[in-house]
């Protein structure tokens, strides 16, 4: 980099952290290391040393601390401050700012599709809404989508509807709430009067997640919109809300109980508009517990098209509002709208609790037959999905989404499994233009029956270029070999088969390439459960079983020895050790986190949290190995393990650590990444020491106010991967500067850096994998 622009950033560095700093306490010096072994703990403290103390080490404590919750004036400074970090790369760094990032796949996979909506009048026309990836369009029947959603707006999306008229209104943010995965907010309604052509903004810009669009069937002005709410903070405009013209302005006509509690369905009589039905969840997630139920959560019904609503209650036949009262479906009868059914699963844990029906258009309600089928249909994921479909030519014929797909042929009284499609059902909708056929939305994508929706009569489409990555891994002998774990659709390998393909099932998520051996692969589903080959991925060995650990985290790192990548380490709450390409393991750490899985109380993932995050090595000194916990723990071994040092410090966060990378050519070097996502927190949080933890500075700077997710060194260079795209910056001055063009903004998870072909590849959770060849600078 000229000593010239260095200058320059210098210069604007000390700017954007006067500005942005405020009034800050001194961050000292004299952090206290826990050492711990696997029967033993010490204690050392370091001595203090304040001439080494950085210039912005003034603001480290604001900018750790005082993070904050998305309101629309967050998100306008986010989009702000990105706009402000890409003219700033134009002006000093152009070669950097021309790189164009290409798309590498892939296509044929797919990912959660949140709803689908055939056009009121083209054939073959339809629309999805991705949950992480944008608006796209179909003009031959579902078989290929093209966006048509600005890769510069939220790409998370929770709804899509299509008025008569042909207007499509989308919801962004997603309401369906995660297990140990996250999910995304957005930034209000958007509007298209040209089938997606563009795009306006119309309000509601602090809903954060909307859960249903209901377009009045006789009057496309009447809209509807369920507000559920930010997932990981109180209030915001949570509610039901409608306008009455045409999204220039907005009323709250359901106003919910309390601050945890949003509408996330409505559902509309085709026939006489004044008649209407919502639902409301009262909902609430932790770092460590969800609690997606509450007394909040009910059914309301309307008889004079939506000006007011009454509440629904046990008097009426349906559950009563409690603390175990969670997330609720409502359907109106398209042909015979006195029939209504409400579609209930309890409880924090996702059970199914009831199908109930009403055949008096909502004002009585009893348990339907039915529901002695539908246990399963939910499994313990019953926050996941909530919605139901009656055909519009047939009130027998119903479909309940969930973990599995329920078919009814008799009005309700008997459900059987709807197979041969991936599982986990969002959304379906008969097309108006072509008899008998169906499309389905789950978390495989987008499938069309042309035979009204029966078993095993669904098409896949056969292009969906959104799918949703935790990780990426590419090997550098071969750079074609990429492979990367995918919500809900298994472990991907770009080789294998034809496109893309699966070889390890459940959740995708930690995806590794032995770098000299690239028959050498690691895959992992959730939750720890991980398998190791040493022929490419044809055969799979499950190794996670040998291992030590009494808790495993959603994503478990696996990383290798710099040096000798046959050796290789893996952590659930312990890190464990392989010296033999993962065939035998060996425990190295005592339990780093927190000894228990914090608050959580859904038996199938009380184990999950408290647990290790992040691992890391340098080719420096590879007895050195750096660990983070979820709970915010850092921890350092020199010597391989046994015995682990926790690096304390009243000004570090006790957020989530995302990611830890130690310099290769020291191992005093060390970058540390925080995410207070899960506590309402947007804000960047990213460190670095340059003396083995003794102290530290904040080196966030100018980055847009977003979760970092990943860090890399690249020489001199230091990469970031953030909810907001991925930047860059020399590590002698710190500044950020935005890397390429082109990129979607959608979250980035995982970035890679390939020697052998120079190559940046980045995973984003929503529109796949990107690479760019950075210049050097």
């Amino acid at each position: 980099m000229p000593s010239a622009v260095r200058r320059l950033f210098a210069v604007l560095l000390t700017v954007a952290l006067l500005v942005g700093a405020g009034l800050a306490a001194r961050l000292p010096h004299s952090p206290s290391r826990v050492t711990t072994a696997p029967q033993a703990a010490t204690v050392r403290t370091a001595a203090s040393d304040g001439e080494d103390e950085a210039p912005e080490d003034a603001f480290l404590t604001q900018r750790l601390m005082g993070g904050g919750t998305v309101t629309p004036q967050v998100l306008r400074s986010i989009d702000r401050q990105r706009r402000a970090v890409a003219a700033t790369t134009r002006a000093y760094t152009p070669a950097l700012a021309r790189k164009h990032w290409r798309f590498v796949g892939p296509t044929n996979i797919g990912a959660r599709v949140t709803d689908v909506v055939p056009d009121v009048s083209r054939k073959n026309t339809v629309y999805i809404s991705s949950a992480s990836g944008g608006v796209w369009k179909s003009t031959d029947a579902g078989n290929r989508f093209k966006p048509i959603w600005k890769k510069s707006m939220p790409q998370a999306l929770g709804a899509l509807a299509m008025g008569s008229d042909g207007t499509l209104w989308a919801g962004t943010g997603e309401s369906n709430p995660g297990g140990g995965s996250i999910t995304y907010g957005g930034n209000g309604v958007y509007k298209s009067t040209n089938r997606g052509k563009t795009w306006r903004n119309v309000g509601l810009t602090n809903s954060s997640t909307i859960g249903r669009i209901m377009v009045d069937p006789k009057d496309p002005k009447h809209v509807f919109v369920a507000v559920t709410g930010d997932l990981y903070a109180t209030g915001g405009q949570r509610g039901l809300y409608a306008t009455t013209n045409g999204g220039k302005s907005w009323k709250r006509v359901i106003t919910p109980d309390n601050n945890t509690t949003g509408a996330v369905d409505v559902a509309i009589d085709p026939k006489n508009p004044k008649n209407v039905l919502a639902a409301t969840w009262d909902r609430f997630r932790y770092p460590d517990y969800r609690r997606y139920a509450g007394p909040g959560s009910g059914v309301y019904r309307s008889t004079d098209g939506g000006k007011t609503f009454t509440r629904l209650t046990a008097t009426n036949g349906l559950p009563p509002g409690n603390n175990d009262a969670g997330r609720i479906a409502v359907i109106i009868d398209p042909s015979h709208p006195q029939n209504e059914y409400a579609l209930y699963a309890n409880d924090t844990e996702g059970l199914f609790d009831g199908l109930y029906k009403s055949t008096d258009g909502g004002q009585t309600w009893t348990l339907s037959p039915g529901s002695k089928d539908l246990p399963d249909s939910q499994f313990v994921y019953g926050w996941w999905f909530g919605r139901g479909y009656v055909d519009p030519k047939d009130s027998n014929h119903i479909f309940l989404m969930g973990y599995m797909l329920s078919e009814s042929t008799d009005g309700g009284l008997n459900f059987s499994v709807n197979s041969g499609t991936h599982v986990d059902y969002h959304s379906l909708a008969w097309d108006p233009n072509h008899k008998n056929r169906v499309y389905l939305a789950n978390d495989g994508g987008i499938y069309r029956s042309d035979k009204n929706g029966a078993s095993n009569s669904w098409i896949h489409s056969q292009y969906e270029p959104f799918s949703q990555f935790f990780s990426v891994d590419v090997s550098p002998k071969d750079p074609t070999l990429i492979n990367g774990g995918v919500q809900d659709n298994g472990s991907l390998r770009s080789w294998g088969g034809k496109g893309w393909n699966s070889y390890y099932g459940g959740d995708g998520t930690e995806n590794r390439i032995n770098p000299k051996d690239p028959q050498n692969v690691y895959a992992c589903a959730q939750y720890g459960d991980c398998a190791v080959s040493t022929d490419g991925g044809k055969t799979m060995n499950e190794f996670d079983q040998q291992t030590a650990s009494d808790r495993h985290g959603w994503l478990s790192p696996i990383e290798f020895d710099p040096k000798n990548p046959s050796t290789v380490y893996y952590a659930g709450d312990i890190v464990n050790k392989s010296t033999d390409k993962g065939s035998t393991w060996t425990p190295i750490s005592p339990d780093l986190a927190s000894g228990d899985a914090g608050q959580e109380t859904n038996p199938l993932y009380a184990a999950h949290y408290g647990t290790v995050t992040t691992l890391a090595l340098t080719k420096a000194d590879t007895n050195v190995i750096w660990a983070g916990t979820d709970d915010g723990k850092l921890w350092e071994t020199t010597t391989s393990g046994p015995t682990w040092t926790q690096i304390t410090n009243q000004n570090l966060p006790t957020l989530w650590i995302t990611r830890v990378a130690i310099s290769q050519k020291t191992a005093n070097a060390v970058y540390v990444t925080f995410s207070g996502y899960r506590q309402g927190d947007h804000a960047p949080y990213i460190v670095r020491t340059l003396d083995g933890g003794k102290t530290w500075s904040n080196i966030t700077a100018n980055l847009p106010k977003a979760p970092v997710n990943d860090v890399i060194l690249v020489g001199n260079t230091i990469y970031v991967a953030t909810d907001v795209g991925v930047y860059a910056s020399n590590a002698a001055q710190v500044h950020w500067l935005k890397v390429g063009r082109g990129l979607p903004l959608a979250p980035i998870t995982d970035i890679k850096y390939v020697p052998t072909n120079r190559n940046l590849y980045a995973g984003s959770f929503g529109r796949g994998i990107y690479r760019i060849k950075p210049p050097r600078f």
